[in-house]
């Protein structure tokens, strides 16, 4: 491997790297937002093309 695509795996690797420790310290939450909270408010997904 060069020089170059052993620099840009390290980078990779320490962001991977990062972002394990990061969700380690503090995990993800899922947040209630205005919907979905109650049995009668739903959340509605449109899909639009």
């Amino acid at each position: 491997m060069d020089r170059y695509t052993k620099t840009v795996l390290t980078v990779i690797a320490f962001a991977l790297v990062v972002i394990a420790t990061q969700n380690a310290i503090t995990p993800a939450k899922a947040v209630s937002g205005a919907c979905g909270d109650m049995d009668y408010n739903a959340c509605w997904v449109r899909i639009t093309r």
